[in-house]
């Protein structure tokens, strides 16, 4: 078959397309085991890639994306990319805007939206049909970690004085390979309601007995992480949209809640929350006291802020400018202004708008799914009014790495803008 023949031309596009899918599904794989790949390379000579591959893994998608795009495929992106899109270039011009110290502007530029771009690109990346066997890729490694954290309570693993609370004595809590038990809190608050709903929608009995499987394990390593933050977040998520679509839920909700405070440590770390002593602690030098500092950063440029890597983040402690905000809207607030603020919010009310748009659109085991993506993705949102999340890469890769695979996935369910790919279907079999 020669070159000028049509039928060589279209066996090359087949063979680009293939190419072009397996790269995107190798790189939504390392995405997934972003803290186990980091920890791999940390403690090997290959170190130094541990501050790079996961930007060579967003750009690798971003040539699957344009490889699907020539290949005649232009899906269309979800709602929120838009103010993405606004937030990114918003923030970009506050970079340019710094003169005196841009490198800095840059780096903490790249920490806050390095990983906006895989919620971005998966869409465009990959199709609905593909979604359900890299859920699969990407929510497995969060089991796994949750049974390494069950192993580091077994062994009782050392921890640092500051994770307890004065007087406090708990066996230890558990972070497995992230950086702390906030961190590895919010992995499990986000994919924990994903596999209660994978199990409802997918038909591979193998697969559903993992999930149900793991989301045991999932739930038990989230309570020995001892992280007020992460139970909160997930509870109050859980509570929310059980409240809003199905209340048939709220009973076992509260259940799960009064077998916990069953436990005397579990009990003693949650109600210390409404301890007037842990309040007046808090407003003095504590989480009260670092949010009012962003009101006053903030109010000396209101709209535009103190600029990138100046405050509550972790650019801004590395340099000494202040210290860690502990609630990610203030650190935003206080470098990016009230505008800032608001573009990011905008961001997040819009993920949250188009999961509620694939929840109404669903039924039956899918509609378990999206409930259980709309509770993951509310429980990092309200989790972060008191943790700095989006500035933990780890947290901040898995949120929008699910939020992308979520709307690619949206586009199976009926009445969904639907695009017509010519891509070899992946399909979902027992085989």
């Amino acid at each position: 078959m020669s070159r000028d023949d049509p039928g060589s031309v279209l066996l090359s596009f087949e063979a680009r397309a293939a190419q072009g899918k397996r790269i995107a599904y190798m790189a939504v794989y390392a995405l997934g085991a972003f803290a186990i790949i980091n920890q791999g390379l940390a403690v090997t000579f290959l170190a130094p890639l541990a501050n790079v591959w996961g930007a060579l893994a967003v750009l690798a998608l971003a040539w699957a994306a344009l490889v699907r795009r020539a290949y005649g495929v232009k899906p269309s992106q979800p709602a929120w990319a838009r103010y993405a899109w606004w937030y990114v270039l918003y923030t970009l011009a506050l970079v340019l805007a710094d003169l005196k110290h841009p490198v800095l502007a840059l780096n903490a530029w790249t920490v806050d939206v390095e990983y906006i771009f895989v919620g971005l690109l998966v869409p465009l990346a990959l199709d609905a049909e593909d979604t359900l066997k890299l859920f699969y890729g990407v929510i497995a490694m969060s089991m796994l970690m949750g049974v390494d954290g069950w192993f580091q309570f077994l062994i009782k693993v050392p921890i640092p004085s500051q994770w307890l609370d004065v007087g406090e004595h708990v066996r230890t809590r558990v972070f497995t390979v992230m950086k702390s038990p906030a961190e590895f809190g919010a992995n499990l608050e986000l994919t924990l309601p994903l596999m209660l709903g994978l199990f409802a929608v997918d038909q591979d009995k193998r697969r559903r007995r993992v999930y149900l499987v793991g989301a045991f394990v999932a739930l038990g390593a989230l309570f020995m992480t001892y992280d007020r933050g992460s139970w909160l977040g997930l509870f109050a998520a859980a509570v929310l949209v059980s409240a809003a679509f199905e209340r048939r839920l709220l009973p076992m909700l509260g259940g799960i809640a009064a077998l916990g405070l069953c436990v005397p440590s579990l009990r003693h770390r949650a109600l210390d929350l409404l301890n007037p002593v842990y309040v007046v602690k808090s407003s003095a030098g504590g989480r009260m006291a670092l949010w009012q500092q962003a009101f006053d950063v903030m109010s000396r440029n209101p709209l535009f802020g103190s600029g990138l890597g100046y405050y509550g983040g972790y650019v801004a402690t590395s340099h000494s400018f202040s210290a860690f905000s502990d609630n990610y809207y203030a650190k935003v607030l206080g470098e990016t202004g009230i505008l800032g603020l608001a573009l990011f919010m905008a961001m997040h009310v819009a993920i949250v708008r188009d999961m509620i748009r694939c929840v109404r659109r669903s039924s039956g085991g899918s509609r378990l799914l999206a409930l259980g993506g709309l509770t993951g993705i509310t429980a990092i949102l309200i989790h972060s009014f008191v943790e700095n999340l989006f500035e933990y890469n780890y947290t901040a890769n898995l949120y929008y790495l699910l939020v992308g695979l979520l709307f690619t996935w949206g586009r199976s369910l009926p009445e969904a803008d639907e695009t017509r790919s010519r891509w070899r279907k992946a399909r979902m079999s027992d085989e």
